[in-house]
């Protein structure tokens, strides 16, 4: 009988390990700095995605991603960040 009481517990952690691991993962492929070129004056730029911003999107199934900082910034703060495109 005790064991009926358990099943509950298997099946919320069944289902929290594979949802932890995605997220897991696509923090770790969100993180740190990253080359990239930027499209408005095909120079080198380094980007850093917003991480947070980028895991919470994981989550709900939207593949958006925001800049949280970029090293041709202030100067080009306004561009289109079509580099995002190319940010793997």
């Amino acid at each position: 009988m005790a064991l009926l009481y358990l099943i509950p517990v298997w099946f919320v952690l069944g289902m929290s390990i594979p949802i932890a691991w995605s997220v897991s993962k696509a923090y770790r492929r969100s993180r740190g700095p990253r080359e990239v070129v930027c499209p408005e004056i095909s120079q080198l730029a380094i980007i850093q995605l917003d991480v947070r911003d980028a895991v919470k999107m994981h989550v709900l199934g939207n593949p958006v991603r925001k800049i949280q900082m970029c090293s041709r910034w202030p100067e080009r703060q306004a561009c289109d960040r079509s580099c995002l495109m190319h940010a793997a």
